[in-house]
């Protein structure tokens, strides 16, 4: 009769990363994603008592120079990712030694390697929103597929918690701002990702320019924004236009234009409209200049019952938020009831625009 094999635990002292078959620190086994808390998906097939098992493995996994290292086995690691197979192909092992294979990976992609190597052997993985998008850049990496599917599901589910709950409490419960604007720009995401993500950012575009990372999005992510009907307040969304584009230096004519010429200027105030026309930076750009002149126009002879056909698209149409409420949200389908809100508050206008 074959030896039944033992499961091997390393000591205590030696176990460098937090125990993947657990949920995060503090979570309940028991709590639901609604409850904010972790959620754990599992395939059938599973190897668990092999992972990071010294028993009949035959290769070292070396993460970032020493800072973990896993007992490993080629024939799993090879049946569950391609790349990893290719890399294990390319290695060269010397006579009575075993293979050291070496990765390097970022801080975030490094405190969540147990879990994704656990996914590995096990099938099974804590989901949590803290640690999912660098667990999510690791499928991806390594082509682990079924891990990918279940991040990416956990993702979209978040985004929409995220969005669409307007208490701090419910709010609390999603992304970062930080996290949603890497989730809009980064190109290794999937389009469907993106693009929650992105109304996300329509539906907290306030918090959004007033974050450290407003300054780092793309310029195709603002050059949306200030497009988008949702980002209410056109104030704001002349200011933190102008703000983004002098902060990263853009010098670029055709971007900067894309951005200004995006901007519904009749709904700006007269002394803003006063200040602008006189603005040298706007005065390089006809099109605005035109858009300015109209905007005067607008504000002239708006009250003219003879002037009502003049004024027309969507320059003039008042941008509008939607406040979005989730009914329901199943692993792949959301349905969403949609609630029209208009902000009736007034911003107070720095006259120095930053453009200038």
């Amino acid at each position: 009769m074959a030896k039944r094999l033992k499961r091997y635990s390393a000591p205590p002292m030696l176990r460098q990363y937090p125990d993947p078959s657990k949920p995060p620190l503090g979570d309940d086994e028991q709590a639901s994603l609604s409850d904010g808390c972790s959620k754990k998906v599992k395939t059938s097939q599973s190897f668990e008592s092999l992972f990071d098992n010294e028993s009949l493995s035959d290769v070292i996994l070396n993460l970032n120079d020493g800072h973990s290292i896993f007992h490993a086995h080629k024939m799993i690691l090879s049946m569950k990712s391609d790349v990893l197979a290719s890399m294990l192909n390319k290695l060269v092992t010397e006579p009575g030694t075993k293979p050291t294979l070496n990765f390097q990976e970022s801080l975030d992609c490094t405190s969540v390697f147990s879990r994704f190597l656990y996914f590995i052997y096990s099938g099974a993985v804590w989901l949590h929103r803290d640690y999912v998008i660098p667990l999510y850049k690791l499928a991806n990496k390594y082509s682990v597929r079924p891990l990918a599917s279940h991040c990416e599901s956990y993702i979209q589910q978040l985004l929409i918690t995220t969005s669409f709950n307007v208490s701090d409490v419910q709010m609390a419960k999603g992304f970062s701002i930080e996290a949603i604007s890497e989730l809009c720009d980064n190109p290794v995401h999937p389009e469907e990702v993106k693009k929650i993500a992105f109304r996300v950012l329509c539906t907290r575009f306030r918090e959004l320019t007033k974050s450290a990372c407003w300054t780092s999005c793309c310029w195709e992510t603002v050059r949306d924004l200030i497009r988008d009907n949702e980002c209410e307040d056109e104030n704001l969304v002349l200011m933190a236009a102008t703000d983004w584009m002098k902060k990263n230096k853009i010098s670029d004519k055709k971007q900067i234009e894309a951005i200004l010429s995006n901007i519904r200027y009749p709904l700006l105030n007269r002394r803003v409209l006063y200040q602008l026309q006189k603005n040298y930076a706007f005065k390089k750009f006809p099109q605005v200049q035109d858009q300015l002149l109209e905007a005067m126009k607008f504000h002239c002879f708006k009250e003219l019952p003879e002037a009502k056909d003049d004024f027309h698209g969507i320059q003039y149409m008042t941008r509008h938020r939607f406040v979005t409420h989730v009914t329901s949200v199943p692993p792949t389908s959301t349905t969403v009831t949609m609630t029209n809100y208009k902000n009736e508050g007034q911003t107070k206008i720095n006259e120095q625009f930053p453009l200038s």
